[in-house]
């Protein structure tokens, strides 16, 4: 029970972090993010956190998840 909402949690802050860095509209788009861009940049500011976090993040989903099928049996 505790696994599953945990990974509720997770899952509900890994999507809100994806779309935070959506590039072209939304949020992305407010803090100077590129449409096309087939230009190399490197991640500075809150665009490299986020890019962290979002990394950060689908470990702890996929740990959690493997713990979570390990514990069902």
């Amino acid at each position: 029970m505790v696994l599953e909402v945990l990974q509720i949690i997770i899952s509900v802050i890994l999507i809100g972090v994806v779309l935070l860095q959506a590039k072209g509209s939304g949020f992305g788009a407010a803090l100077g993010g590129m449409s096309g861009g087939g230009v190399y940049r490197t991640k500075r500011g809150l665009e490299k956190t986020l890019f962290q976090a979002t990394i950060i993040l689908v470990i702890a989903f996929i740990f959690v998840s493997f713990l979570s099928v390990l514990s069902q049996k």
